[in-house]
């Protein structure tokens, strides 16, 4: 009842087949066979080869090889450990396992088993070919159809793909080192393998535009395809479509994916380096300008060192075209968005440095730069920077750090702080190299993730998100060297700038802390980095007596009311015109002010405890 029951679901889920062929030498005799499953369920393919020996005239410790002749290796050896003769055994050979579109592209064929030769030694007798190599008939492979469009930048948001625009370059990614797809598709499927994150069978490789995947349609539900989540950190949205397609049916064309990209430069220049600098210890500085903008920008970049520093051209990468005492010149040309992948386009040097005989423990060493600003830069103010390291004999590698710091202990900062900048180092202390590092970093809830910008990063490094407010940064194949073994190269940082969400009360508390993962090992956790919104030092003088804070004052888009113990907030114009009124049940609130013309304006608050004006301006 059992093999009835194994057949009958063989014969429905699978096509079995299996061919045999008879071999023999001297005592050696040998059945070979490979047996190949189709699932139509799952679209796989697989084999599994098996070997019969039988070995007449064996003895006790007998033995018998099967020898890869492709690879010279052994991929089998026993011992008779029991005398018997004729010895035979029967063991299975590895094989593989494979998607039916990989072998046949959806249409019925053969399967071939490619696999290197084989011979047999046992005692003198040597069997010397086996033919591994076969063919099988599938008859149901599961069916594909295609999904085609263009990948671009849409530089007259016409949301159409036509001569004034630029396909975007996809293939072999500088920011991972991998190869990057230019869309990402995730199927539902309503076979035994459930929901699929597909892997995308692509067959059109142009890498410049236009794409072409192959979708599996047999058990398909509907999919999904969407951009890979690093554009985000460059591009703004684009107003042509949501970011994503879902469709039921095959086969789909023109499912374009345009990406905003105006012709605006931004060049900034900055120098990743580690937090401290270890005394009687060489690092390495990376120097680096980079392009957010889709227009070309070309120029020097300066890095000045500290004069107490010695620079190494031979021990570093991309060393300064122009050296002038400490200054250090690298000249760049055509940096834009439209290269390396589309994603954060840069130039970077890695300069190794040491200290000299004069420097010691508690000493400060200092560092500047700046490049040229192009006319059309709009945002001129990250074209320079300057900034210094403490000397000491050991700190934490793997830490993280936020500017501005604030005061105390509780890092104050001004109420009118919109941006945050974090620095997140890390070194491998490990005894190996680190082939792969990922940092995942959960961003406050009190931080407008949308707005987060990869300012620099020591290595090549792709972002993605994880979730709404999860960002990882990867690193793949990175290779980290071990600190015992180069110590300079064992390190690698990631800058990256957020906006603060608008109107948030003085004592709000903003933390952040992120997770190194050193290939499969679990995690280090960072320290954790604390800022807290400051009180307001512009406070009216009739609200501060009864204990009510408004700020900011003046305002712009907001305003913030405290201490209110509930009651009723009004606000008029100077000619007494009630422009709002509102019943407030809390102790806060955060009013709305974009609607409202630029002038001074009166605010009342009344409630159990108190009943004050006061003015304020909105500009």
């Amino acid at each position: 009842m059992k093999k009835a029951l194994l057949l009958v679901i063989c014969l429905l889920s699978f096509t079995c087949l299996k061919a045999q062929t008879t071999y023999s030498h001297g005592r050696i005799t040998a059945v070979y066979w490979d047996s190949v499953f189709h699932d139509s369920t799952t679209c796989m393919i697989t084999s599994f080869p098996s070997i019969q020996i039988s070995i007449d005239s064996s003895y006790l410790g007998d033995s018998v090889k099967i020898i890869d002749t492709g690879l010279n290796a052994i991929i089998l050896a026993k011992r008779n450990f029991t005398g018997v003769t004729p010895w035979t055994f029967t063991s299975p050979l590895s094989g593989f396992g494979t998607s039916d579109f990989n072998e046949l592209q959806g249409r019925p064929g053969y399967v071939h088993d490619f696999y290197y030769g084989a011979k047999i030694i046992s005692d003198f007798d040597t069997l010397k070919y086996i033919n591994r190599n076969d063919s099988q008939f599938i008859s149901n492979p599961c069916i594909y159809d295609t999904l085609t469009g263009n990948f671009y930048a849409d530089f007259n948001e016409n949301c159409i793909f036509d001569s004034s625009d630029v396909g975007l370059f996809f293939g072999y990614s500088l920011v991972g080192g991998v190869f990057e797809f230019p869309v990402n598709i995730s199927e539902n499927l309503s076979s035994t393998v459930g929901f699929l994150n597909y892997g995308n069978n692509i067959t059109d490789y142009t890498y410049t535009g236009p794409y072409r995947y192959a979708i599996q349609k047999s058990w398909m539900i509907n999919y999904t395809v969407y951009m890979p989540s690093y554009y985000s950190f460059i591009f703004p949205p684009s107003t042509c479509f949501s970011g994503s397609y879902t469709f039921t049916t095959l086969p789909q064309s023109h499912v374009d994916f345009p990406i905003h990209c105006t012709s605006l430069i931004d060049v900034q220049c900055y120098a990743m380096s580690p937090s401290s600098i270890r005394l009687h210890r060489a690092f390495y500085m990376q120097p680096y300008v980079s392009n957010t903008g889709c227009d070309a920008a070309s120029g020097q970049l300066t890095f000045i060192k500290d004069s107490r520093v010695i620079y190494n051209p031979s021990l570093s990468t991309y060393p300064a075209d122009t050296v002038h005492g400490d200054t250090l010149i690298w000249n760049y040309t055509g940096l834009t968005n439209l290269s390396g992948g589309a994603y954060w386009n840069c130039f970077f040097s890695n300069i190794y440095l040491s200290l000299d005989s004069t420097v010691v423990a508690g000493d400060t060493l200092c560092f500047s730069g700046y490049t040229n600003i192009p006319s059309t830069d709009i945002n001129p103010t990250n074209n320079h920077f300057a900034f210094c390291l403490p000397v000491v004999y050991s700190y934490d590698p793997n830490l993280k750090e936020v500017s501005p710091k604030g005061t105390g202990t509780q890092g104050y900062i001004p109420t009118d702080t919109d941006t945050l900048t974090y620095n997140l180092h890390f070194q491998n202390t490990g005894s190996a190299a680190a082939e792969n590092i990922k940092i995942i970093d959960t961003l406050d809830s009190h931080i407008n993730a949308a707005s987060l910008r990869i300012l620099g990063t020591s290595h090549n490094m792709a972002p993605q998100w994880l979730a709404p407010r999860v960002v990882q940064f990867n690193f793949n194949n990175i290779n980290l060297p071990d600190s015992g073994t180069n110590f300079a190269a064992s390190q690698g940082e990631v800058r990256f700038s957020v906006a603060l969400n608008p109107g948030l009360p003085f004592n709000t508390q903003i933390r952040n802390k992120g997770y190194i993962y050193f290939d499969l090992n679990p995690p280090v956790i960072t320290n954790t980095t604390l800022n807290t919104i400051d009180k307001p030092s512009y406070v009216d003088p009739i609200i501060a007596n009864t204990g009510v804070y408004i700020y900011p004052n003046p305002a712009n888009e907001y305003i913030t009311v405290e201490n209110l113990n509930g009651g009723e907030i009004t606000i008029m114009n100077m000619n007494g015109t009630i422009i709002l009124q509102q019943n407030v049940l809390n102790d806060k609130v955060t009013i709305d002010l974009k609607s409202l013309p630029s002038g001074i304006y009166l605010l009342r608050i009344l409630n159990d405890k108190n009943t004050a004006t006061s003015k304020f301006i909105k500009y």
